[in-house]
């Protein structure tokens, strides 16, 4: 019998413990391997990066910064990480300006891809001082819909932080875990009347014998063991439950007094004031019975919600902002982000002014992003995008484009054995733009992998620059083919293009070449995109002539880590960003690059092709 005392003592032990040890565990089980599998991956990825950089580290200096390339390996040559590609200088502006001011509304504005959501989510992600999300504009604007997204959005991440937008709640989820727990109980009961019945029926067997007290058998001992962890199992489960009903009683109640807690329960009810309406009913009624009649008589009132409006849910949600940050202490950062992907430019100037009622509210900063390219396509249809854009926010920050040193960094995590100086030329054909810098190295590295040796950088070079002339020839006559006026062009266009793959040797001597058989057309009348791309084609040629002349130069490590060629360099890449703006824009810009390039090739021994540009400028 004492044997059987210590067993359940010890079994009831074990069920307390476990609800010290297992429950906590067993609660927090899928966050846990979820967080595991996001560190393993970001300690995979933070490895690999590591080792290419010791890699190139150490890669004799004849080989990363000679003039031959032998990359041809660069899985991570796809994607964009969110802490590699932006402008450092553009993000510490940015997070400089937040800091200083309390309250703030902020345009961001760059080309397609120069890194404007990956600025928005570096300063959002990770961050545990403060409350931020990003939100994808509406492709279509909806009086009031953006508002109640923004609402939702933002006590979402308060109830799940890191979540952005979530899906509502899964009603099968909650019937399974309920069927889960009812399953429990039944088990638990059909496990107490068995112990009870084999315990039974060991108890007729019973015996008593000269000594005090009962004799019981093995199988009454592991019965009472039994009871015990059956004990300990069912108080565990009982904990567990009144543990997660007294926090939903608090929130439910009021009576939780922790920041988060409150900020968690105002979320609820932000929440269920967006997703249902709600319905009051009063009804009152009296009764007189006599003998000979009956009199009644009842009063009914129904009091139904009406559907806020766009003015009622901007100043719901001005509210809560308010509580957010007097509440939860921490500032709250709003991304609007993708504003140019909406079809109508008169939508774009609707968002604008529907969050305006958002701005300067204390604590909360709001960022919107629209591209340059977005603006400059609706000035042209009538809209002057950029006059709204300007006028509503504080400041407008420019995304810059990155730098020489800045895109080797990022190539170097990137690739594998990818020499400087092919970063150099990555960068500036580029123009410093964080997708183009990737697709140019990607297509560096696929050469190299389908010739499977080692390449002189000059034949890469006039490899890359060559598919994207061709391509630009190809994106041209596309867009005049439909106009009839054009037809000449088109034909002009395509002799052109024949000229330039027929001819052999450096791509800037076939260049100079093509066009001194070919002519490029000249398009009158009115200014269409064809017209624009047309005007653009022959800086473009010349730039890529002066790129492949710069590149050809079979130059030392000495040579290439001088000052004078990453100036150029950058320059380069300054003459490809002008490439975007107006045809007369690009024009100057080359003949600035011009003479860069043209000293740098009498420093090195070179020399450099006659100029094409027209010197008048047009």
């Amino acid at each position: 019998m004492i044997l059987g005392g210590i067993s359940l003592l010890a079994s009831t032990g074990a069920g307390w413990l476990s609800i010290l040890e297992y429950g906590p565990r067993q609660r927090n089980l899928a966050a846990r391997e979820e967080a595991d599998q996001e560190l393993n991956d970001a300690f995979g990825d933070a490895v690999a990066e590591l080792l290419r950089e010791i890699i190139l580290e150490r890669t004799p200096e004849e080989q990363s910064w000679g003039s031959a390339f032998n990359s041809q390996y660069a899985p991570t040559l796809v994607g964009i990480g969110v802490d590699q590609a932006v402008s450092s200088s553009t993000y510490t502006e940015l997070s400089k300006f937040i800091a200083d001011h309390p309250t703030s509304a902020i345009g961001i504005a760059g080309p397609r891809g120069v890194g404007k959501s990956t600025l928005m989510e570096k300063l959002i992600a990770g961050r545990r001082d403060v409350v931020g999300v990003r939100i994808p504009a509406p492709k279509r604007y909806e009086p009031g819909a953006l508002i109640r997204l923004i609402h939702g959005t933002i006590a979402q991440e308060i109830l799940h932080p890191g979540a952005g937008i979530r899906a509502t709640a899964d009603l099968s989820k909650g019937r399974r875990r309920l069927m889960r727990r009812v399953g429990v109980g039944i088990l638990f009961v059909a496990i107490a009347i068995g112990i009870l019945f084999v315990w039974s029926i060991d108890q007729e067997k019973r015996t008593y014998d000269s000594s005090p007290g009962w004799r019981v058998s093995t199988l009454t001992v592991l019965c009472i063991a039994a009871g015990g962890i059956w004990l300990g199992l069912f108080i565990r489960s009982l904990w567990s439950t009144l543990w997660s009903l007294r926090h939903r009683f608090a929130f439910d109640s009021g009576l939780a007094t922790s920041s988060r807690a409150v900020l968690q329960r105002l979320a609820r009810e932000e929440l269920e004031y967006l997703r249902y309406t709600t319905t009051t009913q009063a009804k009152g009624g009296m009764r007189l019975k006599t003998g000979f009649f009956t009199l009644s008589g009842e009063d009914q009132l129904t009091l139904a919600e009406r559907e806020p409006n766009e003015a009622d849910s901007a100043e719901r949600l001005r509210q809560f902002l308010r509580d957010v940050t007097r509440i939860g202490d921490r500032p709250v950062i709003l991304g609007i982000d993708e504003l140019d992907k909406m079809d109508k430019p008169e939508d774009v100037v609707a968002v604008v002014n529907s969050i305006k009622d958002l701005f300067h509210i204390r604590g909360v900063h709001v960022l919107v992003s629209v591209s340059t390219d977005a603006m400059h396509s609706f000035a042209a249809r009538g809209v002057i995008v950029r006059d709204v854009f300007d006028s509503a926010f504080d400041t407008v920050v420019e995304v810059r484009r990155l730098g020489p040193t800045e895109s080797a960094d990022l190539l170097a995590r990137r690739a594998t054995a990818f020499s400087f100086p092919a970063m150099y030329f990555c960068h500036a054909w580029s123009g410093g733009h964080p997708r183009d810098l990737i697709r140019a190295a990607r297509s560096c590295v696929t050469l190299s992998a389908e010739e499977k040796k080692v390449l002189p950088l000059s034949v890469v070079v006039d490899h890359v620059l060559s598919e994207d002339i061709l391509a630009l020839l190809r994106a041209t006559v596309d867009r005049l083919r439909s106009d009839t006026h054009t037809v000449a062009a088109v034909e002009d266009l395509i002799a052109f293009r024949d000229l330039l793959r027929e001819e052999s040797g450096a791509l800037h001597n076939r260049i100079q070449s093509a066009l001194k058989v070919a002519t490029l057309p000249v398009i009158e009348g009115p200014v269409t995109e064809g017209s624009l791309m047309v005007q653009t084609l022959l800086p473009y040629l010349e730039l890529a002539a002066l790129t492949s002349v710069f590149f050809s130069v079979a130059r030392g490590p000495r040579q290439w880590k001088k000052e004078e060629i990453e100036q150029t360099v950058s320059e380069l890449a300054a003459a490809q960003a002008s490439m975007s703006s107006h045809p007369m824009e690009a024009i100057r810009a080359t003949r600035r690059v011009r003479a860069s390039v043209e000293r740098s090739l009498l420093a090195d021994g070179g020399e450099l092709p006659a100029p094409r540009v027209p010197q008048s400028g047009r």
